[in-house]
């Protein structure tokens, strides 16, 4: 008998133990799962959503933004969040970028995943963003295929997904893709005025 006691008890505390453990990681997460890491990999990516992709989003303001709704722009979409260390460092950069391109053509549309929204609403009063922002508990990043953060998609004019880039940018890397675009952007209208 005090065999099997002790052979319980050495089984059964572990056991204890561990679904403690993992009350406490669900307690500590709010139930959150699944977040992606921040990103490792720098650069252009494999598109892993589909070229005519779309989304709702709920904007810190309250407004609903969509693709759909930004067509004949060239629209830069970015994943982030305001616990996200590169995502912190570029903030400064896409404030900078979005100011000199909102006037050519360009939407941003920035889409804050798993974050709350004092945290997001100070990162954006701190780095002067003026571009629009929301909240998305995860659901666009899924569909968009985001494995990381920051990810950025660049969008035609004509709302073809075209490229994606993982990791912080820099201002002559932005500069270069968004020049890309609005130059095709400028053709089509050229053509279909003709």
């Amino acid at each position: 008998m005090t065999q099997r006691r002790a052979i319980a008890v050495g089984v059964g505390i572990p056991l204890i133990l561990l679904a403690s453990l993992l009350a406490w990681g669900v307690a500590q997460t709010g139930g959150t799962q699944g977040r992606p890491g921040v990103n490792d990999s720098f650069g252009e990516v494999s598109l892993t959503v589909e070229p005519d992709a779309d989304f709702e989003l709920t904007t810190i303001g309250g407004d609903v933004v969509s693709l759909e709704q930004l067509r004949g722009k060239v629209v830069l979409v970015d994943f982030w969040s305001s616990w996200c260390a590169p995502c912190r460092a570029e903030g400064p950069i896409l404030a900078e970028a979005y100011k000199e391109w909102r006037d050519r053509g360009v939407e941003f549309v920035g889409i804050a995943i798993w974050d709350e929204a004092g945290p997001v609403e100070d990162f954006i009063e701190r780095n002067g963003i003026e571009y629009v922002n929301g909240l998305d508990n995860g659901r666009i990043a899924v569909d968009w295929g985001v494995r990381g953060i920051p990810e950025k998609f660049f969008v035609t004019a004509d709302g073809e997904v075209v490229k994606k880039i993982a990791g912080p940018n820099t201002e002559a890397t932005l500069s270069r893709i968004l020049e890309e675009l609005t130059d095709e952007a400028l053709g089509i209208r050229t053509s279909a005025a003709r």
